[in-house]
């Protein structure tokens, strides 16, 4: 496959596994659109898809374009629950009874009542920061405020201990870099080994713990929940739990870590949502499309198949590349501008299809209530460097560290 592809195909500069290219996607992604919106890339064994169109198809056909190897392409071997297929991986209709039991936690309704714990963590976590540095300061956003504000959250719906929270964002780090495996050291993939048997054992301890006194929480809902007279097993409840702790707590980290990295370069932004925080939704949607905390999704071909005139056989690894989607010039009009008041009404960030990001509302609803709070605690929030570290993994963008100067109002 790989000589006629070669025959075919264009040579571009994309290569997700150079740390150049995932630190800034978005001019190869142009690169991409432009030359070969369908590429075979060497290094990943498989396609990418760049164009927001055939994106939005290959999402929404499941037959043909199966989620069933996207967790084990993701993680490999170092998936801590490998025996069953967590939900992202299930194709409709058999990700059904899951998504139903993990729909009860995300439906609007229980997310609202969440509303007030959401604004105290917030709170208390500025409090915190007060605490320790003053009225000003220099702090690390990411690591003092973006990264244990939504675990926060989610650790109390699921049915976690928050004392460990920091664990949970080292745990949940490690294993989405483990996509970026084949370009590791063996050190390197020794630390993401050892968080993946940490986080599974971990939460079989809670399994444990709520079989023998259950809670009102998640994991406790999710062991005694039927659908249809069947229960999930231990592992389908452990593999549900660290699923969602995952959605549960890159998607916010990283938006949050986004929004403030891009906010230094858009004052004009800055300026509206300080002064009417009713412009924050509609910024955070134009900067969910800019630049999203998830870049990329997984699928495999079923048969054999074809796009733009590009042959992909059976049991071929398709990358949507959401990302890019997202500046496609054939869905937005200046699309490589960030226009915080663009408004747009429909953006690929969470996905599409019957694996459409459950959480998507919470992690909204999550980062609004952040954005509120932290504008009006501080009279200033600003990043001290030009220059962002970005995340080592292809598929979850966001700020590693992210220096800011803050003063309190």
């Amino acid at each position: 496959m790989n000589e006629i592809v070669k025959e075919r195909g264009v040579e571009t500069s994309y290569d997700p596994l150079n740390p150049e290219v995932t630190s800034r996607p978005y001019p190869h992604y142009a690169e991409l659109r432009a030359k070969a919106p369908v590429q075979w890339v060497e290094s990943m064994q498989g396609f990418v898809i760049s164009k927001w169109d055939d994106v939005q198809a290959i999402l929404t056909n499941g037959k043909i374009f199966s989620s069933a190897q996207f967790w084990p392409e993701l993680l490999g071997e170092y998936d801590p629950v490998p025996e069953v297929q967590p939900m992202i991986s299930l194709d409709p209709p058999h990700h059904m009874k899951t998504r139903k039991l993990a729909n009860k936690a995300f439906v609007p309704s229980r997310v609202g009542a969440l509303n007030d714990k959401i604004y105290d963590t917030a709170n208390q976590l500025i409090d915190d920061i007060i605490e320790r540095h003053g009225n000003e300061g220099n702090i690390d956003f990411v690591w003092e405020f973006s990264a244990l504000f939504p675990v926060s959250v989610v650790a109390e719906v699921i049915g976690v201990d928050l004392a460990r929270r920091v664990e949970f964002k080292h745990w949940v780090d490690d294993l989405l870099s483990a996509g970026n495996r084949a370009s590791y050291g063996p050190e390197r993939l020794a630390e993401i080994e050892k968080s993946s048997k940490s986080i599974r054992e971990y939460f079989e301890q809670v399994y444990e713990a709520r079989l023998a006194e259950p809670k009102d929480d998640l994991i406790s809902g999710f062991i005694a929940a039927e659908v249809k007279g069947e229960r999930l097993s231990k592992s389908e409840v452990l593999n549900l739990a660290i699923l969602l702790l995952i959605g549960g707590v890159e998607t916010t980290t990283n938006l949050l870590g986004i929004t403030f990295a891009h906010l230094k370069n858009h004052p004009e932004a800055y300026a509206a949502i300080r002064e009417d925080h009713a412009k924050i939704p509609m910024m955070l949607e134009e900067m969910l499309r800019f630049d999203g905390p998830v870049q990329m999704l997984f699928r495999h071909t079923t048969e054999d198949t074809e796009v733009r005139g590009v042959s992909i056989p059976e049991n071929t690894l398709v990358m949507l590349l959401l990302g890019s989607a997202n500046h496609d010039e054939d869905a937005f009009e200046d699309s490589e501008s960030f226009i915080y008041d663009r408004a747009p009404s429909e953006i690929m960030s969470f996905g599409q299809g019957p694996h459409f990001c459950l959480g998507s509302y919470l992690s909204r609803m999550e980062a609004k209530a952040a954005l509120e709070t932290l504008l009006t605690r501080f009279s200033e929030l600003m990043p001290t460097e030009e220059n962002v570290t970005w995340s080592d993994s292809y598929f979850a963008r966001g700020p590693k560290t992210l220096p800011v100067k803050f003063k309190v109002r």
